[in-house]
C-alpha cells in the first residue's frame, strides 16, 4: 500500500528530484536543433565569412537562416560551407544520439522509483531496478557529454582559426548539468537497500545448522 510518509524520506526526495531534473535536461539536449531551434551546441554569427547567415548546430543536424533551412533530423551530419569541410568531425556528431539513450534510461529510472513507492510487485522497495537504469543513464550521459565537448570545443577552435567567432549554446551546459544530476541520482537517490533477511539476528530467516 502506498504511504505518503515514504515519499518524505530524504533519499526518495533526492532521487525523484534529481532524476526528474536529469531527464528533462537530457531530453531538451536530445531535441535541440533542428527540433528546438533555440537550443543548440554551437552557433556561427552572420558575418562575411559565413555569407551573412546564422548557423546553429544541434544533436541531429544544423539550421541556417538561408533558404536551405535545416539539415536533418539525422544521426550524424557533415557541415559544408564554401569549401570548409570537416571542421566538425562527422563521426563525433553520430555520438550525440547517446543523449537520447541517457534520457530514456533516466525516464525508466523515474518509473522504477515511482513503482517502488507504489509497492508494485518486484519493484517494492527494490533499489536494483532504479539504480541499474540510473547507472546506465549516467554512463550514456557521461559518454555523450564527453564526445560533445570534444566535438564542439574542437569545432569552435577550427572556426575561430578561419576567422569565424563561433559561440557555445545552451545545449552543451544543459547536457552537463543533466549528466551531473544523473550521477548524483544514481549515487545517493532511490530506495534504500533492505537487509533484514541477510543477517542471522533475524528470527524469520531459516538456517541449516
Amino acid at each position: 500500500m502506498f504511504r505518503w510518509r515514504d515519499c518524505q524520506e530524504g533519499h526518495i526526495i533526492i532521487g525523484l528530484t534529481l532524476t526528474t531534473i536529469s531527464w528533462v535536461l537530457l531530453t531538451l539536449t536530445t531535441f535541440s536543433t533542428p527540433y528546438i531551434k533555440s537550443i543548440f551546441f554551437l552557433s556561427l554569427p552572420p558575418t562575411a565569412a559565413t555569407a551573412n547567415t546564422n548557423t546553429k548546430f544541434g544533436s541531429f543536424g544544423y539550421c541556417t537562416t538561408t533558404r536551405e533551412g535545416c539539415t536533418g533530423p539525422q544521426v550524424g551530419y557533415l557541415y559544408e560551407d564554401e569549401g570548409r569541410i570537416g571542421i566538425l568531425t562527422e563521426w563525433l556528431t553520430k555520438t550525440l544520439i547517446l543523449y537520447g539513450f541517457a534520457a530514456l534510461f533516466m525516464l525508466l529510472a523515474w518509473f522504477a522509483l515511482i513503482l517502488s513507492l507504489l509497492k508494485v510487485g518486484k519493484f517494492m522497495w527494490n533499489p536494483v531496478y532504479f539504480r541499474t537504469a540510473a547507472l546506465l543513464g549516467t554512463l550514456s550521459a557521461i559518454l555523450a557529454e564527453a564526445f560533445a565537448l570534444v566535438l564542439f570545443v574542437q569545432g569552435r577552435r577550427r572556426f575561430n582559426g578561419v576567422g569565424i567567432q563561433a559561440q557555445y549554446g545552451a545545449a552543451l551546459w544543459l547536457g552537463l548539468v543533466g549528466t551531473i544530476a544523473a550521477f548524483l541520482a544514481a549515487a545517493i537517490g532511490g530506495p534504500a537497500y533492505q537487509g533484514n533477511y541477510m543477517y542471522r539476528a533475524d528470527r524469520r530467516q531459516a538456517y541449516n545448522v
